[in-house]
């Protein structure tokens, strides 16, 4: 990646975000069990996917998926690759090993499609609202994944010039 990190902080060290050109992360923490929401924009390719793990290394320390929840919100994502795919898988297994979960919020347009063709939402439970992710979280029930359902991505075809 050639371009430029910025790290910003909110004033109450609430929210932690990283940017560059086409992307950014966000961590804050929400709900009940101040879960990890790690706020993704922009575009995620192999290029710039490993500095997702290393921001969450960073600010959630080296063992974060030991002993936390995560949330990865998708809702102003416009592309993932194969990089990202393997991310959240690698994510889902260390995370599972230590009995805690991934959840994918807001995915929308070719992103939700994506990850429907390589089949992650029957491996990690996919919801339409971040405050519903939270509310499964916050249960502490087994999590099962909700129904996925293309139709947000229907309209989104392109038509043939």
């Amino acid at each position: 990646m050639n371009q430029q990190l910025v790290n910003r902080t909110d004033s109450a060290g609430r929210a932690i975000s990283l940017g560059w050109g086409n992307g950014e992360l966000r961590l804050c923490f929400m709900g009940a069990g101040e879960v990890p929401v790690l706020k993704l924009s922009g575009e995620f390719d192999y290029e710039n996917v490993p500095e997702i793990e290393r921001f969450l290394r960073r600010h959630l320390g080296p063992f974060f998926f030991k002993g936390r929840d995560l949330v990865l919100d998708l809702a102003r994502v416009d592309l993932v690759d194969s990089a990202f795919v393997g991310l959240v898988v690698s994510l889902v297994r260390r995370l599972h090993a230590n009995r805690r979960e991934l959840l994918i919020t807001r995915p929308r347009g070719y992103v939700r499609r994506t990850l429907a063709l390589v089949g992650l939402p029957n491996l990690v439970p996919v919801y339409e609202t971040l405050d519903a992710a939270l509310d499964a979280l916050s249960a502490g029930a087994p999590l099962i994944p909700p129904p996925f359902d293309l139709a947000p991505f229907v309209g989104a075809r392109r038509t043939a010039p």
